[in-house]
């Protein structure tokens, strides 16, 4: 009788493990960004909590309707203040759909994991709203930044008005502090290096590098 059910619970266990593998992706996230006259997104994923079926890529859908298959982890289109502007996708990904339309209204987003044999697709379980393709505005000017003294030891004065907020990053694009609006702030408690400044106003971005020594 053990020996029946000793393998009883072996047969179960070599059942369970052949089935219900073709699991979906985890910790789909999405963020998107316009910095005129640029527009930003990232969508990234994590794969299929193990055990899973031999993983072969994955599948990203715009609206239910197949965008492409990939096997990198990601979907990008962003400045980084380290590599400058990196993209494995361009705005294709935000502009039309494949009936070459327009998305005016933006879409939804999801992601499936494909499985061998066959090619299966995994089930999902989050989705997320891309908006449309965000288009410049002519009659924003180009700005620079004005800010003094550049290295500095600690003061930073700012000579651009009308800001709503500037916020800090280290080169790795890490953000470090965030300031209401000043014509000066204080980066005494920051160590010395280079670091990226983020001037926002209502209708733009500007972008500069400060050093701190």
């Amino acid at each position: 009788m053990k020996k029946i059910t000793l393998l009883l619970v072996i047969i179960l266990t070599i059942i369970t493990k052949s089935f219900g593998q073709n699991n979906p992706v985890e910790n789909l996230t999405y963020s998107q960004t316009y910095e005129s006259p640029n527009n930003y997104f990232q969508l990234n994923w994590e794969e299929p909590i193990q055990p899973h079926n031999q993983l072969i890529g994955y599948n990203i859908y715009r609206d239910s309707e197949l965008f492409r298959f990939q096997t990198e982890r990601a979907l990008y289109n962003f400045y980084s203040p380290v590599y400058g502007f990196v993209s494995n996708c361009g705005l294709d990904f935000l502009e039309r759909d494949n009936q070459n339309q327009p998305y005016t209204n933006g879409f939804e987003i999801h992601v499936t994991a494909v499985y061998e044999p066959g090619q299966i697709e995994s089930n999902y379980t989050q989705t997320y709203h891309a908006n449309p393709l965000a288009l410049q505005i002519n009659s924003f000017t180009q700005e620079k930044a004005i800010l003094f003294p550049n290295p500095t030891n600690g003061e930073l004065n700012i000579g651009n008005l009308d800001l709503e907020k500037i916020i800090i990053y280290d080169i790795s694009g890490k953000e470090i502090k965030v300031f209401a609006p000043s014509s000066q702030i204080d980066l005494n408690n920051m160590p010395k290096g280079l670091y990226v400044i983020k001037l926002f106003s209502e209708n733009n971005i500007i972008i500069d590098k400060i050093i701190v020594k």
